[in-house]
This record gives structure tokens, C-alpha cells and sequence, in this order.
């Protein structure tokens, strides 16, 4: 829970090592400790640890902490209780100060993949973020919207890219989340070339907006 609270405007490296952080100046890892660690630990843990937004990590996970001591007993697991489905424990996690649509998502699919967390449906929906969109738009997956002085357009693609993926896999579109954030975070570059060669998806790609004649190393 406090790794995807802290996973915006970061490196996920940085973002997914807090918590062992955490642990280390607090000692363990019990709830009550984490409840009564005091803000100068907090301070102590997020300002060594690179985060571009510590200062408003240092409110949100102490915040998070009291909301799961107040609605779930202390116990983060009742947020993913057994015969849960997927689109409530995407509105559980909406709950908790500093998480949007994306985290919610995100936070869900982590659990049903990585943890083997067995929900039912509706799964969560596929958590939009800049990889994804441009890995969906450059495979031909997803139009672009052109008129880029209307000031929704961007929110209205993160909308249409999740609409898509409901078309693509209905059962869980979720699932394609991590595929296309990890094609965009590892070859499909936006400041740089991309790794066009080195790309898994290179034989089905579209290349949509790719200019550059990619080759290895680049």
C-alpha cells in the first residue's frame, strides 16, 4: 500500500524500496510501529530517499497508515478480503488520500499478478499512465486524438485507452497494463530513440509517430 501511494513522480525503484527504508528506522514492520513512528522518522526516511514529492510522501503515508488503523482494523489485507472483486478493491484503494484512478488500478493488477490475490468480477482496468498510452498508440492500438489545443484531450485518450483494453481482453484488462509499460519503459523511449530492434513487439508494431531509424544501441 505505501509503495503504490509513492509510486508517482519517481523512479518505481525509489518508490518500491521504501518500505524496506521504512522498516529499517523503524525497526520492524508491525502496524502498531508504523502507526506510532513519529514525523521525524518519516522525515528522516523520505529525505534520503530521492523522492521528487518527500515532503507530501511525509503527509500520505502516515495518513494512510491511520486510515487502515480507523476502517480495516489495522490489517491492509481486509482492503482485498476474499470474495472481494477487483472493481471494489479499486474503490477501496481510491479512498486513501494521494491515490487516483491509476494507482487504484495499478495497485489492483499488482495484487491479482504478483501476489496471486484471487478476486472476482470486474477486474481492474488497465492503469493509464505515459508509457502505456504511447505503447498503445504507437503499436496502432489506439488512434490519436490530433487536436491537442482542446484542453481534454489528453483525458479523454487515457479514458479511450481503457476503453480499449476492455475491448482487447475483456475478462481483465488490467492485465495488459505492466506488458506496455515495460515495452515503454525498457525500448519504446519518448526522448530518445527508441530501441526498435531490441523491442519484443517489433514484428507487430505499426510504429505510429516513429521517425527515427532505431538501431542497436541507441
Amino acid at each position: 500500500m505505501l509503495a503504490c501511494i509513492a509510486d508517482r513522480q519517481t523512479k518505481a525503484d525509489i518508490a518500491w524500496s521504501l518500505p524496506h527504508a521504512i522498516r529499517k528506522t523503524a525497526g520492524d514492520f508491525e502496524f502498531d510501529t508504523l502507526r506510532q513512528l513519529p514525523k521525524s522518522k518519516w522525515a528522516e526516511v523520505l529525505g534520503s530517499s530521492r523522492h521528487r514529492l518527500a515532503t507530501e510522501m511525509g503527509r500520505l503515508l502516515p495518513a494512510a497508515v491511520r486510515h487502515i488503523g480507523d476502517r480495516y482494523g489495522g490489517d491492509a489485507s481486509r482492503i482485498w478480503a476474499d470474495g472481494s472483486s477487483g472493481a471494489a478493491v479499486a474503490r477501496r484503494f481510491l479512498a486513501f488520500d494521494g491515490v487516483g484512478p491509476k494507482i487504484a488500478n495499478m495497485a489492483v493488477n499488482i495484487l491479482i499478478r504478483d501476489f496471486d490475490v484471487a478476486l472476482a468480477t470486474p477486474m481492474p482496468d488497465i492503469a493509464v499512465d505515459t508509457h502505456v498510452l504511447r505503447v498503445f498508440e504507437r503499436l496502432g492500438l489506439l488512434g490519436r486524438l490530433e487536436h491537442s489545443e482542446l484542453r481534454s484531450t489528453r483525458s479523454k485518450q487515457q479514458h479511450r485507452l481503457q476503453l480499449r483494453a476492455r475491448e482487447l481482453n475483456p475478462d481483465w484488462p488490467g492485465e495488459l497494463d505492466w506488458p506496455a509499460w515495460f515495452v515503454g519503459r525498457s525500448w519504446c523511449h519518448a526522448r530518445r530513440s527508441p530501441e526498435c530492434d531490441q523491442c519484443k513487439m517489433q514484428s507487430v508494431c505499426a510504429r505510429v509517430g516513429v521517425t527515427s531509424n532505431a538501431t542497436a544501441g541507441t
